[in-house]
């Protein structure tokens, strides 16, 4: 059982920079952003869509490792058809996550594009 928490904790270390950097996109967007700003609401979005991303990362993580435990005292019966579906798994949150790598990125040249409008605009 000992190894089982150090290995559930070193899926958590692994996905804590995703985590800790999504939710500071939501809080700047939060504290410096204009509620009617544009390209908020597309960056405000796509940091949502990572953090989600980022979150299940985890829980797929921790049944990974709940998996390899299991399988390890039970015999491989059951692992080899869990792992394909941690795989896959794995696979379309790395998709979402780009997802909301992809939003962020246009609400960020959206808001620049604004910017620049309003900076062409004053004298």
């Amino acid at each position: 059982m000992d190894g089982f928490v150090t290995s559930l904790l070193t899926m958590a270390a692994y996905q804590l920079p995703e985590l800790l950097a999504a939710a500071a996109a939501l809080a700047m967007l939060r504290i410096w952003g204009a509620s009617g700003a544009p390209g908020r609401k597309l960056a405000v979005a796509g940091a949502l869509v990572i953090l989600a991303a980022s979150l299940l990362r985890l829980g797929v993580a921790v049944f990974q490792t709940w998996l390899i435990y299991r399988a390890s005292e039970d015999g491989m019966g059951v692992a080899g058809t869990g792992m394909a579906l941690v795989s896959a798994m794995g696979m379309l949150l790395s998709v979402a996550s780009a997802a909301g790598l992809a939003l962020l990125g246009w609400g960020a040249a959206k808001a620049m594009a604004g910017y620049r409008a309003l900076d062409a605009g004053t004298p």
